[in-house]
């Protein structure tokens, strides 16, 4: 790259930087934003097939313009100013600034960017280049950021390209419930109240197979051992199609915690799989409920009527390890 090229590149990504700012934001001073567009090119300058780049510098000078820059250059898709804010704030990082300008680009053979094209460009590849400022931090601090940053992107990339499967494991196990009302709470979760970020489908003996979302990246461990044995032994006790507190699906929240979207703690939604009259695993979705779903009316939400027991008590879903609690719907 051309010290004139990049110079253009470095102005067109300003200029974006600049659009890209929402009412109330305090807009860039001229040095400012130069320098802006000049750190964001340097991080989105060479980038291989769909990997993020990540690019942290801290900032020098007077005591009111000491800060931290951060950069993040990835495909575009959902979730990612949602996780990737959270993630900066999880490590006790205030955000100042946050710019999201989606470009669209062109890179040659070996990831080099060799343009920056004008926002209506049909068909050319669109990438996300976050820009965000914070109060400085210390080496050990970057090195642990920049590491929860890849993993909250891995989390996205993985969530966002398994949704279509998540979303059809989650309709046929409902289509397979024969009680109307725990099918009917699925398809409701399915169909815009859960954000389904995971999916497992777990065996007796601890084996493990459709796993899918970010089940395959940071929640590779969803309950601990003892908690698995004690769902499985809750639908044993209850029988297939029997009622009582023990009717599919058992909601569950898990001790880990979602990187996508928003930071808290997973809902898992468990159902048995039957393989000649005998449940053989365990059908996991895991997910954090949508603002929709968190406001929606009591009326508008399927009620599962269940008999409540001591099932805390008796059945121990108290969290241990990566254990959760039981949630029973009355």
């Amino acid at each position: 790259m051309t010290s004139k090229s990049a110079a253009t590149l470095a102005q067109a990504i300003a200029a974006r930087l600049s659009d890209a700012l929402l009412p109330g934001d305090a807009p860039f001073t001229a040095e400012g934003l130069d320098k802006a567009g000049a750190f964001v090119l340097a991080a989105a300058a060479r980038r291989n097939g769909g990997d993020p780049v990540i690019a942290i510098e801290s900032v020098t000078g007077a005591a009111t313009e000491r800060f931290m820059r951060i950069a993040v250059i990835n495909d575009d898709m959902p979730f990612l100013v949602d996780s990737i804010a959270s993630t900066i704030s999880a490590q006790g990082l205030g955000i100042d600034r946050l710019v999201h300008p989606v470009l669209a680009v062109r890179r040659d053979g070996e990831g080099q960017l060799v343009a920056v094209l004008d926002g209506d460009a049909a068909g050319e590849k669109r990438e996300s280049m976050i820009y965000l400022e914070t109060r400085r931090a210390d080496a050990r601090q970057r090195r642990e950021l920049e590491s929860a940053l890849r993993s909250t992107l891995a989390d996205v990339r993985v969530a966002v390209a398994d949704w279509p499967r998540m979303q059809a494991a989650m309709g046929e196990d409902a289509d397979g419930l024969s009680d109307g009302e725990g099918a009917a709470l699925l398809r409701w979760f399915k169909d815009g109240m859960l954000t389904q970020l995971g999916h497992v489908t777990r065996r007796r003996d601890g084996s493990e197979s459709e796993v899918l979302g970010i089940c395959r990246k940071s929640a590779k461990k969803l309950l601990g051992e003892v908690s698995w044995d004690r769902a499985f032994a809750w639908f044993d006790m209850g029988g297939k199609g029997q009622g009582g507190a023990r009717r599919p699906p058992l909601i569950v929240k898990s001790n880990t915690i979602s990187q996508v979207h928003r930071r808290t703690p997973l809902d898992l939604f468990i159902v048995p799989v039957f393989d000649k009259g005998k449940i053989e695993a365990l059908s996991v979705h895991a997910g954090i409920w949508t603002s929709a779903g968190l406001a929606a009316a009591p009326t508008q939400v399927p009620r599962m009527r269940a008999q409540l027991n001591d099932l805390m008590g008796r059945f121990g879903f108290a969290p241990q390890g990566h254990a959760g609690k039981a949630l029973v719907h009355a």
